[in-house]
């Protein structure tokens, strides 16, 4: 079944209390609603903390005149702004199908995550320049203990925000809670240099402080573009996990009637999936049959990985004497070719002295569909010359939606 494993719903401890009181009737997490409940408890949590840091820091970092310190409070006030984007981002996810959407609004989480990619990418830019400018122009100050000891433990308080959103981003498999956790991740080990910079200052080392703005500003710059890659490949359409087209395989080919399947395309719209995929069935088959077995794929489908399955047949005779000699010679064939993947459609008709064949071949990802002409008359070579009696060939070659 599609959905959560056990050992990480409910989660244990002070998230699993903050789950059990604020969502006390959250039992997948998976479901649309539920995923815009957890995502707005983890923002609202992430807000409420945030705005706590940002003050002790920036009043700590006026006090003493840190750069660093500084720069560090404005990053945690930057963890309140990209929490509100979160909490944006589920409530429009959560608007139902309209005319202009008819899948709904669900890959406004990729674009969420994307802003506060985005919002990042800029914060680091402008802490490097505050850096920069207090490298060439230190500033003598002398951290006391004290404050070194506050600063210090904002980081655990923060380690534990990232930590809750972190196991919330698992359960529901959001991109937009995963981009908000390394948000928190790269404000935990921005302050750690903070700290550092801190204590370099009571033996004299001031001019730490411009470089740990720098590692400050270079944490969240790597942060910044590991998020917008994770949100802009799905956007572009990434391949279906390798795990997710055997499941749907799998499932598929339990089916009784179902010799092969092929042609399976996944999208993804947030938590909703979208499916279609082939199946070859026997061509003696009538079209009542053929209409059951699509039906029956189409709910084992949907059983095993929720969401909305389309099933497309094709009806396949193998009752040519020659079809299993044209079957072994196309195994053959895409075997010894490293840009095809996998063969389907395969007929054979006519007398053995008089044969027409017929295939489609798919290509590899990355192939280039310029050198579809020169694939299709090497596969139509190769044929011929692994078979007597054959009149005519026909190749189709396909392009591929997920490596093989």
């Amino acid at each position: 079944m599609n959905g959560t494993p056990s050992n990480l719903w409910p989660p244990r401890g002070l998230t699993g209390l903050l789950v059990r009181v604020c969502l006390r009737d959250v039992d997948r997490p998976t479901t649309t609603d539920a995923r815009s409940r957890i995502g707005h408890l983890q923002g609202i949590v992430s807000i409420g903390v945030n705005v706590a840091l940002f003050l002790i820091k920036g009043v700590l970092g006026l006090l003493l005149g840190s750069v660093a310190l500084l720069a560090d409070a404005v990053h945690s006030l930057s963890d309140v702004g990209s929490s509100l984007v979160v909490v944006f981002g589920f409530l429009w996810a959560r608007k139902p199908r309209d005319s202009k959407h008819p899948f709904g609004h669900g890959r406004i989480e990729f674009i969420t995550a994307l802003v506060v990619a985005v919002l990042l990418i800029v914060m680091s830019i402008e802490f490097a320049r505050v850096g920069f400018a207090r490298i060439l122009d230190p500033q003598i100050y002398t951290a006391p203990w004290w404050m070194i000891v506050a600063v210090a433990g904002t980081m655990l308080i923060k380690q534990w925000v990232s930590v809750f959103a972190h196991t919330l981003a698992r359960a529901t498999s959001s991109q937009a809670l995963q981009a908000d956790y390394w948000h928190h991740v790269a404000d935990v080990l921005s302050t750690g240099l903070v700290v550092l910079a801190l204590c370099a200052s009571r033996v004299g080392w001031s001019g730490v402080d411009g470089w740990a703005a720098i590692g400050v500003a270079l944490f969240i710059l790597y942060t910044g573009i590991r998020t917008a890659l994770d949100a802009i490949s799905p956007l572009l359409g990434e391949a279906p996990a390798p795990e997710d087209v055997a499941r749907i395989e799998r499932a598929a080919r339990s089916i009784r009637g179902v010799r092969g399947v092929h042609d399976l395309i996944l999208h993804q719209y947030g938590d909703d999936r979208l499916m279609s995929l082939h199946i070859e069935v026997d061509a003696g088959k009538t079209a009542l049959e053929v209409h059951d077995i699509a039906e029956q794929v189409e709910k084992q489908v949907e059983h095993v990985m929720g969401g909305k399955a389309i099933v497309h047949v094709d009806p396949v005779d193998r009752t040519h004497p020659q079809y299993t000699e044209a079957e072994d010679v196309m195994r053959h064939v895409v075997s010894d070719h490293t840009q095809l993947s996998e063969f389907h459609d395969l007929r054979v008709d006519g007398p053995a002295h008089n044969l027409t064949l017929s295939v489609d071949v798919v290509a590899v990802l990355g192939t280039r569909e310029a050198d579809y002409p020169d694939i299709e008359q090497r596969v139509k070579d190769a044929i011929l010359t692994a078979m007597s009696g054959i009149d005519a060939v026909e190749v189709t070659v396909e392009t591929g939606y997920h490596p093989k």
